[in-house]
C-alpha cells in the first residue's frame, strides 16, 4: 500500500456572510477568539479558548472547551463528537463546514525509537516522566508514555481513542509481565550435593 495522507479543510462562515477556507492540521487545533488560537474566529460570541479540531488520519473530532456560548454540530450541542465531511459545525455564531478529505501521497518516515530509561523494576519508563512507568506505546513512532501524557478523545457510542502527544498516532497498552524466578537446574542441585559430600557440609534439603 502506497503511505499517503489526508488533508482537511473548513469553509468558516462568519455572521457577517464572509467564508474563507482553513487547512487543518495532523493532531489538535484550537479554535477561539483569542489570537493565540490555531485557528483564530474574530467574533464576539466565540469564547477565547472555544473548542479544539483533533485530526487522526482520516478522522476529525470535534471537543468543546466550557465555551461560554456551546459547540454544536448540525444543531446539537456537543462535548466530544466526531464532525463528518459535509456537517455544519458551529463555533458560537460563526459556521464551519468540515469539506470531504483530500488523500495526497507522502514519503514513509522511519521513526526511530527514543532511548526510554529502565526504572529499578526494570520496567521502560515515561519519555516525558522518567520516574512513571510507561503504559501506552504509540503505534507510529513507537514511543512509550504513561496515562497522563496520552491524549484521550471520547467517542459518541464507542470507545475512546488513546493518541500519541507526539504524533497524535493511536497508541495501546504495555502489558507488562512479571519476571520469573530462575529455577536451580538439577544439574546445580547435584553439584552441591556432591561438594557437600566432599567438604563434609551438611545440605539444606527444602520439603515442598
Amino acid at each position: 500500500m502506497q503511505p499517503g495522507g489526508f488533508v482537511h479543510q473548513l469553509v468558516v462562515t462568519a455572521g457577517n456572510g464572509a467564508a474563507r477556507t482553513v487547512t487543518l492540521v495532523p493532531g489538535v487545533n484550537r479554535v477561539g477568539r483569542s489570537a493565540a488560537s490555531d485557528i483564530c474566529l474574530d467574533d464576539s460570541t466565540v469564547s477565547g479558548q472555544h473548542c479544539e479540531i483533533v485530526v487522526l488520519n482520516e478522522d476529525v473530532f470535534v471537543r468543546d472547551l466550557s465555551s461560554t456560548n456551546g459547540t454544536f454540530i448540525e444543531g446539537q450541542q456537543i462535548q466530544d463528537a466526531a464532525l463528518l465531511p459535509g456537517q455544519t459545525l458551529h463555533v458560537g455564531g460563526v459556521a464551519v463546514v468540515l469539506e470531504p478529505p483530500v488523500h495526497i501521497s507522502i514519503p514513509r518516515l522511519s521513526f526511530q525509537q527514543e532511548s526510554n530509561p529502565l526504572l529499578s523494576d526494570g520496567l521502560a519508563a515515561c519519555v516525558n516522566h522518567a520516574a512513571s512507568h510507561a503504559t501506552m506505546e504509540c503505534t507510529q513512532c513507537q514511543k512509550v508514555f504513561c496515562e497522563l501524557c496520552v491524549h484521550q478523545i471520547r467517542r459518541v457510542g464507542g470507545t475512546a481513542l488513546m493518541l500519541c502527544p507526539s504524533c497524535s498516532g493511536h497508541c495501546r497498552t504495555i502489558l507488562h509481565r512479571a519476571p520469573e524466578k530462575k529455577k536451580k537446574s538439577k544439574i546445580g542441585n547435584w553439584l552441591s550435593k556432591m561438594t557437600a559430600k566432599i567438604t563434609g557440609r551438611p545440605v539444606r534439603t527444602k520439603v515442598s
